[in-house]
């Protein structure tokens, strides 16, 4: 999931801006305003398609192409008859013999914009975008912004399709990045005019800036008054585009034509997918809203807090939903927490049993706190008041980190001692950032310590660069006796607990 998270991003930021230039050079070709077909105002239907057989000539054009049924490029007369703004969008076979007599090259499509966005510093694509596959990549591009959307906020599938055009909004006070929308399933999603402006199952998400970014997107995608119409780009007979919203079985389906296309489109050059299968199955919308509680819960400096630069994606989320009838999404977070908290206890009280040692301050308080957990193992979860009542009784509260691993006690956190005593805000768990190597609530198993023993060589490696400047070597010098300590402290004053 983090890879199509990734991608997504990378559609709504590089790729999505030139598919949008793209419909909008078509639309205004259809519409007759492009400038381009300024020079055949006024004349007719012969003299245009005359004229224009000049003009291509005369700057060495390609005629607008599409493949045939044999593979081959053949006229697209009906691009033709759409950028020379001729009735009903025909030349009619009459009409062709100016072009068809100075045999002109044709093109592989039609192209409409122009490429501007870079991967790795090269164009995403080598040609513009043919008016052949803009239909599918504006599908591609609306479930990529689906993908942000749900993922980034929480939101449910039926609340993220039944976004409208101009829900987003900026609180004038706090500055937070807003949505407006409507929550709940079923009937609550759909707006009622005898509600007015006290509407029950109004309500706002506060979001982060990917967020707004995706919506902005969607906004000049199409003018649907939906951000995600029933249809993108042709007239939906039974659920027309200005009064339906796209179904959540039409999303998986353009979630499954995102995922193949990223995986044609760019390759990786061990030939493996760019966003592989995922194991759990078929990836649905509803995932995505679970998938942030996981990684919020087990991943809190992943993709979404490193690639995208900002951390509180979680902050943002949980207080978007606090104070709401909707309680669903504390909840998810909370059952996330619950299994992260038992996974991480069966495998530290494996390890225990297995002899694995353990020194610092907070040794004998890590052994406790693990056998303590360990009693709740096996039990069968049913209701959510009943996981809010386990994490209460279980959370040992244990925190690996890198290379040493925090049993968190707040009253004698070094951490955060030294945020109290500078007057800052100080958050209810350890600040890794911040960590100090004489804090109480340090503990080393032989886990951390093989990092450390490869943490030496680097820094050594790093203390002898004549390189680097004096003071660099110096304090990695420091660094590197720092850690030869713990790790003989480690090798003298271990213990082991014989677990049952």
């Amino acid at each position: 999931m983090e890879a199509l998270l990734s991608w997504c991003l990378r559609m709504v930021d590089t790729i999505g801006p030139d598919i949008v230039a793209a419909r909008d050079e078509l639309d205004r070709y259809e519409a007759g305003t492009h400038p381009d077909q300024d020079a055949y105002h006024g004349l007719s239907s012969r003299q245009r398609v005359t004229r224009f057989a000049a003009l291509t000539a005369e700057h060495r054009n390609a005629l607008p192409g599409q493949l045939s049924s044999d593979g081959q490029s053949a006229i697209n007369w009906a691009q033709i008859a759409i950028r020379l703004n001729l009735t009903n969008h025909q030349v009619h076979p009459h009409l062709r013999d100016p072009v068809l007599d100075r045999d002109l090259p044709v093109a592989a499509g039609s192209f409409v914009g122009t490429i501007t966005g870079r991967i790795d510093d090269q164009p995403w694509r080598q040609q513009p975008i043919t008016t052949q596959e803009l239909s599918a990549l504006m599908k591609c591009l609306s479930a990529a912004c689906f993908v942000v959307i749900s993922y980034l906020s929480g939101m449910r599938p039926g609340e993220t399709l039944n976004l409208r055009r101009g829900c987003a909004s900026q609180h004038p006070d706090t500055g937070q990045l807003l949505v407006n929308g409507r929550y709940g399933k079923g009937h609550g999603r759909a707006p009622r005019p005898e509600d007015g402006e006290h509407d029950p199952w109004a309500r706002a998400w506060v979001v982060v800036r990917p967020v707004h970014q995706a919506i902005e997107i969607l906004e000049q995608l199409s003018e649907s008054p939906f951000l995600f119409p029933a249809s993108l780009t042709g007239a939906h007979v039974r659920r027309p585009a200005d009064h339906n919203a796209r179904r959540t079985g039409d999303m998986t389906h353009d979630l499954q034509r995102l995922i193949d296309w990223v995986n044609t489109t760019f390759a990786r050059t061990d030939g493996k997918p760019l966003i592989p299968t995922d194991p759990n199955g078929r990836i649905y919308p509803s995932r995505f809203r679970r998938t942030l509680a996981y990684f919020i819960v087990r991943r809190p400096r992943g993709l979404i807090a490193a690639a995208l630069q900002y951390g509180h994606v979680s902050t943002t989320v949980t207080l978007s939903y606090s104070g709401k009838a909707d309680t669903g999404w504390q909840d998810d977070v909370a059952v996330e927490r619950l299994e992260a908290i038992l996974e991480q206890n069966e495998q530290d009280h494996l390890l225990l049993a297995e002899g694995e040692s353990v020194s610092g301050p907070a040794a004998t308080a890590y052994q406790d706190q693990i056998q303590q957990t360990h009693r709740f193992a096996g039990r069968s979860v049913n209701r959510v008041r009943n996981v809010e009542r386990l994490l209460a009784q279980v959370d040992p509260n244990i925190h690996h980190g890198d290379a040493m691993t925090c049993v968190y006690r707040p009253e004698t956190a070094a951490c955060r001692t030294a945020r109290v005593n500078e007057g800052l805000p100080v958050d209810d768990g350890p600040l890794e950032a911040e960590c100090q190597s004489g804090c109480l609530n340090l503990a080393y198993t032989d886990r951390d310590i093989q990092l450390l023993r490869e943490r030496v060589s680097t820094l050594d490696a790093g203390a002898e660069d004549p390189l680097a400047p004096e003071p660099l070597r110096d304090r990695t010098r420091a660094q590197a006796s720092q850690a030869r300590s713990v790790i003989a402290r480690h090798e003298t004053t271990t213990t082991t607990d014989a677990t049952s």
